[in-house]
């Protein structure tokens, strides 16, 4: 068991090294690959059950379980981004796709088809601002998530005007995963008052 940042650090370097020389034996041996991979940390996904126990407002238990695979891939994009050195755009690219992911999770927590304005008709947009008048979101919240709705759109790469190079910030990571939380919370507090 490692038990002080020294032994920490030896930890990393050594499993670095042998990273490497597992990819560089694969590489160069690919009829091995099957045997050249690692296991992934226990403990850190979020499994399916405990997900979905943040969820218990959403009535749909498909739509409940979906919007929970959704974190668990979040889960793997964010130890990707906190575990490991990767950096520039290929860091970037793995950010994009974790914001791309809140997003689509908020769209889906935002359609509530019984409730006037909430439904599949109106867009995501018209949706946030109903939740907003009717003090289920609050002032950040909307800011945030109409901002995470704009960044979600970038995923149609055709309709870029710009270079995603240097575009996706860890300050843009965490304020997705504000606009989801506060979302979240929100609902969680309308649909569910008494908990």
């Amino acid at each position: 068991m490692i038990e002080n940042e020294e032994q920490l650090k030896a930890a990393v370097d050594q499993t670095s090294d042998l990273l490497q020389q597992i990819h560089c034996y694969v590489k160069a041996n690919p009829r091995s690959e099957s045997k050249g991979k690692i296991r992934f940390p226990r403990g850190f996904l979020r499994t399916n059950a405990e997900a979905r126990k943040s969820f218990q407002f959403v009535e749909d238990s498909i739509l409940r379980s979906n919007i929970s695979y959704a974190i668990m891939t979040h889960d793997v994009l964010r130890w990707i981004v906190t575990r490991t050195d990767l950096s520039g755009q290929a860091e970037e690219m793995v950010m994009k796709e974790g914001i791309c992911v809140m997003a689509s999770v908020c769209e889906c927590l935002t359609i509530h088809p019984d409730e006037y304005g909430l439904g599949k008709g109106s867009s995501f947009a018209k949706r946030v601002a109903k939740l907003h008048s009717r003090g289920i979101i609050n002032d950040k919240t909307k800011t945030d998530l109409l901002w995470l709705w704009d960044k979600r759109r970038q995923e149609h790469l055709y309709e870029l005007e710009f270079s995603e190079y240097s575009h996706y910030t860890t300050a843009d990571w965490n304020q997705s995963i504000r606009a989801y939380k506060g979302l979240r919370d929100g609902l969680r507090g309308w649909l569910l008052p008494d908990e």
